[in-house]
């Protein structure tokens, strides 16, 4: 199954949404699920999904966010210290980035099947250590209705 964009963007990919998560909730203040719908509703899901190679790794995931705020009515701020928490919100922007890649399919058609923000995170503990391909078998499930 070809890929919406090659691997070789893949680790880039995944750094960019996994930062972009943790600054909607550390940098804006947004609890996960408000900055996942607001990145639902923006066409940084779109253009990511499809592998615009600027969205992809053009921007950082600092500036992901910043878009995903301005593109839903907010106003992006202004101050960046470059610093991240790899913590639950970070592991879920890496996961769905890895998984969306994998399967190719849309954020919001992954979250209308079940596979939102929430489950993602709920998943943290025990998977966050363990090979995405675990992940990845227990988004199927969720998607697939089992």
């Amino acid at each position: 199954m070809a890929r919406a964009y090659k691997k070789t963007y893949l680790s880039g990919a995944m750094r960019n949404l996994a930062v972009m998560m943790d600054c909607g909730v550390r940098k804006y203040g947004y609890t996960i699920e408000e900055f996942y719908e607001k990145f639902l509703a923006s066409e940084v899901s779109h253009q990511f999904a499809g592998g615009n190679p600027r969205y992809l790794v053009g921007l950082s995931g600092a500036e992901l966010a910043d878009s995903v705020v301005e593109a839903t009515g907010g106003i992006a701020l202004s101050e960046n210290d470059g610093t991240y928490t790899v913590g639950s919100e970070y592991w879920a922007g890496w996961a769905l980035a890895y998984y969306q890649w994998l399967t190719r399919r849309s954020f919001a058609y992954m979250h209308r099947k079940g596979l939102g923000i929430k489950e993602v995170v709920s998943m943290y503990y025990p998977l966050h250590e363990a090979d995405l391909s675990k992940f990845a078998d227990a988004a199927d499930c969720i998607i697939q209705g089992k």
